[in-house]
């Protein structure tokens, strides 16, 4: 720079003003002549629709003495029906150029069809077939079963899973459907008879209760037509499942179970508590809460303290999971075997900060903005689409919720992010599992020996 050159000017940089409300889709609804709800949301420009049956048929409705029959349903629904055995049906859906998957969650079912437009009218009637034809083929079912006793035993040779399971237990205890993983047990599966999957089917597969979320390239009306057809022969409701209590705190809260894993190089940690309800009024300052502390791996107070800070882990998350009965809490990450300990108390002490400090107004801007900006791409494909509208036909939340969810974000105050961290972020109504690396004693005793 020349000598006497004027010093270039250094402009401040502009203001950022409020995030943009995404645009939302809005839906139509009708109910089939058997009982089953439809959320249709046409949209044109990819040739695509995607479809999401969701039934009552969840883990949650297990018969007692076979944890793990809704994920072996859900498992053999696309191994064989009426119609089509196993290879004819997969064959049929490749000839579609569609994809079908089925799973079982705590409280539901889900079985989800992502197929070409211009193959609705044959895609309907197999979706009908799949969910209301299965036969539960002998080989095909011991096939299934023995795949997924191969993987609980698998399950148990990795630190994470043991985690896991450990914690919902631990949270919920033994007696309550979500302290246990949705996928069952090993002896449950083990043991249940084909009738018994044949049955669970018979009772849980029905209409009365279930529904059905389409999103994509259609027609409404010839979307209805071919629905009402395909299953008109579909009767029948569910018995409503009955969710014990949960428990207002884990029974072991404030304590510390440690698992010891020998050599293991990592230790894995899960800092875990009661949650709520889907439908609690609160769920969104939940959310703006939880994203402070560590929804966002990097910019998470959790995610910067231990990775960015101290570089101990490659990540560290917290969520609440949603539920029909009260969901939980969990923050989990896996750090240097020997800093388990003091990893431990990092997390209890950014919570402890959660519930005592209000969060400064740049850091609850900076959450609002993310959560709000994150929104349009829940909407951007037809599978997207159909995920977020079967989250409020589901839990029966507000049909504006996500018209809404801008405006319920913007609302939240420091005061709200501290009433609802004293509720589920106090160490005192939590439980810590770790699963490997150095024991509480042990950090201790290296700690004396320094002195």
């Amino acid at each position: 720079m020349p000598h006497n050159a004027a010093a270039p000017r250094v402009l401040p940089a502009p203001a950022l003003g409020a995030p943009p409300v995404p645009r939302v889709p809005v839906p139509e609804r009708w109910t089939l002549p058997n009982g089953a709800r439809v959320v249709f949301l046409p949209r044109a420009g990819i040739p695509q629709v995607a479809l999401r049956l969701v039934l009552p048929a969840g883990s949650s409705a297990d018969p007692a003495e076979y944890p793990g029959t809704a994920a072996l349903v859900a498992s053999l629904l696309t191994e064989g029906t009426r119609g089509y055995d196993a290879t004819a049906l997969n064959a049929r859906i490749d000839a579609l150029g569609a994809s079908v998957g089925a799973h079982a969650g705590h409280d539901f079912a889900e079985v989800e069809m992502t197929l070409l437009a211009g193959t609705l009218d044959e895609g309907i009637p197999l979706l009908a077939e799949i969910v209301t034809r299965p036969t539960f083929p002998e080989d095909e079912t011991e096939r299934v079963r023995a795949e997924m006793l191969d993987a609980f035993e698998a399950r148990q040779d990795e630190p994470a899973n043991v985690a896991d399971d450990r914690t919902l237990a631990e949270v919920y205890g033994e007696g309550h459907p979500y302290g246990r993983p949705s996928f069952g047990t090993a002896e449950g599966v083990g043991a249940v008879p084909r009738e018994a999957l044949a049955a669970f089917h018979a009772a849980r597969f029905r209409p009365e209760g279930a529904f059905l979320v389409a999103a994509g390239d259609f027609d409404p009306a010839e979307l209805r037509a071919l629905l009402e057809s395909a299953f008109a022969h579909w009767t029948g409701g569910a018995e409503p499942v009955a969710y014990p209590a949960a428990p207002a705190r884990p029974a072991c809260a404030g304590e510390r179970v440690e698992i010891p894993w020998p050599d293991s190089a990592q230790g894995e940690i899960r800092i875990a508590g009661t949650g709520m309800v889907r439908t609690d009024p609160r769920w969104v300052v939940a959310s703006v809460a939880n994203y402070i502390l560590g929804g966002s791996t990097i910019l998470g107070r959790l995610g910067s303290n231990l990775r960015e800070d101290k570089g101990w882990t490659y990540g560290v998350r917290s969520a609440f999971s949603a539920g029909v009965a009260p969901g939980g809490w969990v923050a989990e990450t896996a750090v240097e075997g020997e800093f388990t300990p003091r990893a431990v108390e990092e997390m209890l002490g950014e919570m402890r900060r959660m519930m005592t400090e209000p969060v400064p107004e740049e850091e609850l801007r900076r959450a609002k903005d993310a959560l709000i900006l994150s929104l349009p791409r829940a909407f951007e494909t037809p599978a997207r689409v159909a995920s977020r509208f079967a989250t409020l036909e589901a839990y029966g939340l507000p049909r504006d919720y996500w018209e809404r969810f801008p405006e319920q974000v913007e609302a939240v105050t420091a005061e709200d992010i501290l009433a609802v961290s004293r509720e589920h972020f106090d160490p005192a109504r939590v439980v810590c599992v770790t699963v490997g690396g150095a024991a509480s004693g042990e950090q201790v005793e290296e700690s004396e020996e320094e002195e």
